[in-house]
């Protein structure tokens, strides 16, 4: 018997989960959120008894402080890269025009010039995650099987031709 399971009952210990499922971290986000107990076992169609015994549960309870840990851990990076931002006397001025910038680039799609509407367009969608796909070209040798050849040779054959292969 686990320490955290010292003052439980056998029955109790035998109904707490053996795995964590989306509905149980379902219920860790709430909890972490700031949600109660009986709001979030409500929202995601758990009885508060029930919900209670899950988030009691040893597992539940170290799956929970992974995730308040991973939050921390998330929290201090964008704050990092928040303050770098702000340190940084290029970016702070040139953030409080990049609105006026996105604004110019919308009006842009408007402009009589059609040129300048899909150039303005393909800035949008590029700057929107819609970039166009880059093409790969590559070079493919391809050796067909001797099966393959024997086919190609009878039905050009029958056309009055032969394939010829080339070994290297």
């Amino acid at each position: 018997m686990t320490k955290a399971h010292e003052d439980k009952s056998e029955s109790t210990i035998n109904a707490e989960p053996n795995t964590i499922t989306s509905r149980h971290r379902a219920l860790m986000r709430r909890l972490v959120a700031g949600i109660s107990l009986s709001v979030a076992s409500e929202e995601i169609g758990l009885t508060v008894s029930r919900a209670s015994l899950i988030v009691n549960s040893p597992l539940f309870q170290a799956e929970m402080k992974r995730m308040e840990a991973d939050i921390k851990n998330g929290f201090v990076e964008a704050e990092a890269d928040r303050q770098a931002v702000a340190a940084d006397p290029t970016r702070l001025y040139l953030s409080d025009s990049a609105e006026m910038a996105a604004r110019t680039l919308k009006g842009a799609l408007s402009d009589e010039n059609a040129t300048i509407r899909v150039s303005a367009a393909k800035d949008i969608l590029d700057r929107t995650g819609y970039a166009k796909e880059d093409k790969i070209k590559a070079k493919v040798l391809v050796e067909p099987s001797q099966s393959l050849i024997d086919v190609i040779n009878r039905i050009v054959g029958d056309k009055g031709g032969t394939l010829e292969t080339v070994n290297e």
